[in-house]
Parts: C-alpha cells; sequence; structure tokens
C-alpha cells in the first residue's frame, strides 16, 4: 500500500490535537509556532521540523509507533521494481510516467471491453 507521507503525518497530528481537545491555536501556542503553522501541518502543505514533531509528539502524548503503518510484505518484483522508479523519479520523470501508465491503462480497459464484447457475441 503506498500512502501520502505528508497526508498521513498530518492526519494524526490533527486526530491527536482533537483527542488532546486543543485548537490548533492552543497547540501552536505550546510548541511556539504560529497557529498557520499548524494549520500548514495539518492540511499537509508541509512536515513539521523534527524539533517541531518532538514537542508536538511530546505535547500530544503520541507514540511514535503510531506513525508506523504495517505494509504487508509484497515480493512481486515487478510492483517493487516500478514502486522503486516512481519514489526516485523527478517531477518531469513522473509526469512522463504517468502519461504512459495512463496510456496503457486506457488500452488494458479497450482490450478487456472488446474481449467482453465478442463473448456476448
Amino acid at each position: 500500500m503506498i500512502l501520502d507521507d505528508k497526508k498521513y503525518i498530518s492526519q494524526k497530528i490533527k486526530e491527536y490535537r482533537l483527542k488532546n481537545g486543543f485548537t490548533q491555536a492552543e497547540l501552536a501556542e505550546k510548541i511556539d509556532i504560529s497557529t498557520k503553522q499548524v494549520s500548514r501541518i495539518e492540511v499537509g502543505d508541509f512536515y513539521p521540523s523534527l524539533n517541531t514533531f518532538l514537542k508536538i509528539v511530546e505535547i500530544l502524548n503520541i507514540n511514535l509507533n503510531d506513525f508506523i503503518i504495517d505494509n504487508p510484505k509484497d515480493d512481486n518484483k515487478t510492483r517493487i521494481k516500478l514502486i522503486n522508479l516512481i519514489y526516485s523519479a523527478n517531477n518531469e520523470e513522473l509526469e512522463f510516467y504517468n502519461r504512459i501508465i495512463t496510456f496503457a491503462n486506457d488500452e488494458v480497459a479497450e482490450v478487456k471491453k472488446n474481449i467482453m464484447i465478442k463473448r456476448t457475441v
């Protein structure tokens, strides 16, 4: 399973802030950053610095294990190769990969559709 790590971290921080009954302003004051920074962290606009992250974890009493995602082991070599290509790609390469995969996916859908039509005839 591939996750958006900024989104995952931001959701966890917001979840624990709300569980602890803090407003964004209250949390910001406790960790000495602006309310706007807390908001931007919670919507996934950017990561907190390590120092800020550790303050958040301490103030909200978050167990660091709560940030660990238990991904099942995937032994599919093709999937692993593609994932590694995507993760190591720059933005231009990502756009290129996206165009190729979208085209290939559309073609596969068309082939499947044609096979289904032939089966019903």
